[in-house]
């Protein structure tokens, strides 16, 4: 009687085996154990192989050396490898379940084999991008992570493996080999180019940038045209982001840095100076040269000794030129100018009966508060002398309100 309830025959090499029963109660039964030992073995098996890989990676990660192990663990890199154990017993399961006779359970087996096919593609996929993210947590201690940002290169990879996800996905439902759709794809060139055109723009101008040092994020720019003048905060692989000095915040393609005319005011900073530049216009007619009560009166008032401002070329001084050598001194030794770079104070083309001086200096400061700070001081010690050499700044004379 067992005989016919429950029979077990084998093939030859017990690779195979079947399991046959005259009774509807030990069929129910069986099968109800094959799934719940499915099951169990998948629950069992997730979290056997969580915990013993968690504590591999975690007793790795605690040392010095592996730092690149540690930013993937904080960014579960490897808890969420853990599910591709279930789902590959499920999918090994699939083949046995289609061999039940029972026609509602048997037809579920190929389908959950597809499913956990798909399932084991995603976990995979979510895998990498986590693995990606841990990249750039890891390269951006990096010293040289603001010189050359590895973002954009992140994002064509991950774009890449979306697409390989997404290939791999279509031949496991249609079953068909992904070489497959791998020689459609290549027909289809034409068509991803102009759908992915701005993110192969920005690719090869994220190279350029990088290959050639152009672009950094902390750089100050200003790009005409595109109202962006301030900070860079982000490089990505289609926008450079910029944060203008009003906060801001100005998104730019990144061809446009190279199809464009960019200024980058990094030179600026490393070399430590950054220049001044004003003009001062002076009536003509206040330029003269000085009578003894002028004289006189320098000499008490200012910080020079009048002597080392008189020209040693025999020529006679006007009392412009002992203001402008005046400045020259005054500025050579002021503290915040810088010495090694150019300081010039120089005559303008004239206009009319305007005479104008300029003052062209580097001072020492680059950081921008400080920098108008030191340079609205200087300047207001330049025009604050201007009387006392006599001169007078020029001013556009405006007819009377309600004057022609």
């Amino acid at each position: 009687m067992f005989d016919k309830a429950l029979r077990i025959e084998g093939g030859p090499d017990w690779h195979h085996f079947h399991v046959y029963t005259d009774s509807a109660l030990v069929a129910v039964l069986l099968v109800a154990a094959l799934l719940v030992a499915i099951l169990l073995a998948s629950a069992i098996c997730y979290y056997v192989t969580r915990a013993v890989m968690l504590m591999i990676v975690g007793r790795l990660a605690r040392q010095e050396r592996h730092k690149w192990l540690r930013a993937a663990e904080r960014h579960k890199v490897f808890h969420r490898l853990a599910p591709l154990v279930p789902a590959a017993i499920i999918y090994a399961a699939g083949p046995l379940i289609s061999g039940l006779t029972f026609p509602l359970i048997a037809a579920l087996g190929h389908p959950l084999a597809i499913l956990a096919a798909c399932y084991m593609v995603y976990t995979v996929l979510r895998a990498a991008l986590a693995f990606l993210d841990s990249v750039s947590e890891r390269y951006s201690h990096f010293p040289s992570a603001n010189e050359r940002p590895i973002k954009s290169f992140l994002q064509v990879a991950t774009i890449v493996l979306y697409v390989i996800a997404l290939i791999v996905l279509t031949s496991v439902l249609l079953e068909r080999s992904p070489a497959y759709f791998l020689t459609g794809l290549s027909a289809m060139t034409a068509l991803l180019i102009i759908i992915f055109r701005d993110s192969l723009l920005g690719f090869v101008a994220s190279i350029q940038l990088a290959a050639y040092d152009m672009l950094r994020v902390g750089d100050w720019i200003e790009v005409p045209g595109f109202v962006a003048d301030g900070t860079v905060i982000d490089i990505a692989l289609n926008t450079i982001k910029v944060q203008n000095f009003d906060n801001s915040i100005v998104m730019l393609p990144s061809y446009v840095l190279l199809t464009n005319s960019v200024k980058n005011w990094r030179g600026m900073t490393e070399s430590g100076g950054r220049r001044v530049k004003h003009a001062i216009h002076f009536d003509a007619d206040t330029v003269r040269f000085p009578d003894e009560a002028l004289l006189a009166q320098l000499r008490s008032d200012i910080d020079q000794p009048l002597a080392a401002l008189m020209p040693d070329n025999g020529q006679r001084h006007t009392n412009l030129g002992l203001y402008r050598r005046y400045l020259s001194a005054h500025f050579r030794d002021h503290p915040a100018v810088r010495h090694d770079m150019p300081l010039v104070i120089r005559q303008l083309q004239s206009s009319h009966a305007v005479v104008a001086l300029e003052i062209f200096l580097y001072l020492n400061e680059t950081r921008w508060e400080q920098y108008e700070n030191l340079q609205s001081d200087m300047l207001d010690h330049a025009y604050g002398l201007v009387p006392l050499f006599g001169l007078r700044c020029w001013q556009e004379q405006r007819p009377p309100a309600g004057r022609p």
